[in-house]
């Protein structure tokens, strides 16, 4: 089926009503047809776009433990818009339509289990960042962001990266993601080095390790450095802050 999307005046609409909205948001039924065809006298207020795609079947998941889910949903979000392009996946109003009206049984699940002003704003985008933190925008540039070819596994990036909170906010929500070769080489080397120094995933650790990328990108445009040269910027880092390394296992 093709992909539909928001008009702008339904995208303001709703972000201008959000506060007022809550009591909808917490509904189990799907409120945004009636809502919008009332409050903006029309009942033309999405349209369809060239986009195929198959709805996802997503994991809801249970109370306090929605990001367990992260890694296979972003999978099966990225899997099911595959022909989206990553210019098409910028666009607020895509992002705005599925969160409201395709997957918000997901929706309440994940973000709702407390209602707040944040929570809320997942049902929207704008600009990068705010891409990154909606709802379902998220679960598409953690997969695509993340997607190896090379790899048997395509998704193997992707479950490292998502299985481990602190690396998602270091490395997705600092700006550092917008080369996708960079990162794909940036967590594959930080895989591999894992087994010797298992610390350098930790929260304070892979927050300086964010540091140091943004300091070094000062230098050096860090999406146009070889995959080895990535390498060694990590081992300098390593040995910066003197992290310990493994103890080697003897029989």
């Amino acid at each position: 089926m093709k992909l539909n999307y928001l008009k702008e005046d339904a995208v303001i609409q709703l972000k201008e009503n959000m506060l007022n909205n809550v009591t909808y948001y917490q509904k189990e039924e799907n409120w945004i047809g009636p809502y919008l065809t009332e409050t903006l006298d029309t009942d033309n207020w999405f349209l369809e776009s060239r986009i195929s795609y198959q709805k996802a079947n997503l994991i809801l998941p249970n109370p306090g433990e929605g990001s367990k889910t992260d890694a296979e949903n972003a999978k099966r979000i990225h899997h099911s818009l595959k022909n989206l392009t990553p210019s098409q996946a910028t666009d607020q109003r895509i992002w705005t339509y599925l969160t409201h009206n395709v997957y918000q049984e997901y929706m309440a699940a994940r973000w709702l289990q407390k209602v707040s002003k944040g929570s809320l704003e997942r049902y929207f985008a704008g600009t990068n960042r705010l891409l990154i933190r909606n709802g379902i925008a998220r679960l598409w540039w953690y997969g695509y962001l993340t997607y190896d070819e090379m790899r048997v596994n395509p998704y193997e990036l992707t479950e490292f990266a998502l299985s481990n909170q602190d690396i998602v906010f270091s490395l997705f929500e600092r700006n550092l993601a917008n080369s996708r070769n960079w990162l794909v080489n940036t967590l594959g080397i930080i895989k591999n080095l894992k087994d010797d120094y298992p610390s350098m995933t930790s929260s304070k650790n892979m927050n300086s390790l964010a540091k140091y990328f943004n300091f070094c990108g000062g230098v050096a445009l860090l999406d146009s450095m070889a995959k080895e040269d990535i390498k060694k910027l990590i081992e300098n880092w390593i040995l910066k802050e003197g992290l310990t390394k493994r103890e080697a296992v003897t029989s």
